[in-house]
């Protein structure tokens, strides 16, 4: 049970795993050869619109779409998958919605989701109240506790390899838009793998839209592991 739940809350936070993962205490050991500059919070990946296709394998595998535009801060994160471990087996239909205020994640077997509060506006919040160095991509990534570990041509894209240890998931990166995230934990592998990606397109804005029969049940950030917990149960 122990695995099936720790599955069940990677597969519900990995679009946000980043930002609950490690934040806190973690510093930029790249910044002393960086300028102090200031970061512009309004972009977080460095193109402004894109249509980013994965491939999900390992415990969980099947496909991902990601759609994004206002340079992600608004993005929709499909993901039609199954889950097999230790003899348990359950398919997964999500819709992750990360926009404005909120952020929105649907089973769309059920028709039911969860809305917490957008944490990149609170990530904003914190950063700005101090010194930034670089984009605020890298911000991201720092502030989880990710560290870069190296570089990697990818999809023909120069990408830059972050670590974050305590969640053992390696990230690549390009403009800090992720085409490679591969995370190992208790025996656990999920592997998403970008197979396509077109930028500054426009996406469809029924990519972020929920439906009207989906039911909503608001939920604290900071208790959403205790809620997933039970649901898992």
């Amino acid at each position: 049970m122990k695995n099936i739940y720790r599955i069940t809350f990677l597969t519900f936070l990995f679009p946000f795993l980043i930002f609950i993962s490690g934040c806190g205490d973690s510093t930029d050991k790249e910044s002393g050869d960086k300028n102090i500059g200031t970061t512009d919070f309004s972009k977080r990946y460095g193109v402004k619109s894109a249509i980013v296709e994965y491939t999900v394998t390992g415990s969980q595998s099947g496909t991902k779409i990601l759609y994004f535009e206002n340079w992600g801060m608004r993005q929709a994160e499909y993901t039609n998958s199954v889950l097999q471990i230790a003899g348990f087996t359950k398919s997964i239909n999500l819709l992750n919605i990360l926009a404005d205020d909120s952020n929105i994640i649907i089973d769309l077997n059920k028709g039911t989701g969860t809305k917490t509060k957008n944490p990149v506006k609170k990530l904003i919040s914190e950063l700005q109240n101090q010194k930034s160095f670089g984009e605020f991509g890298e911000q991201i990534l720092l502030k989880s506790g990710a560290m870069k570990i190296g570089k990697e041509k990818f999809l023909d894209r120069d990408c830059d390899i972050y670590e974050i240890k305590n969640a053992g998931t390696r990230i690549w990166v390009w403009k800090w838009i992720p085409l490679k995230t591969i995370t190992k934990t208790s025996g656990i592998e999920i592997n998403s793998i970008a197979k396509k990606i077109d930028i500054n397109i426009p996406v469809p804005e029924e990519k972020f839209r929920v439906s009207e029969n989906v039911t909503l049940t608001e939920v604290d950030l900071d208790n959403i592991e205790d809620y997933l917990r039970q649901k898992s149960e």
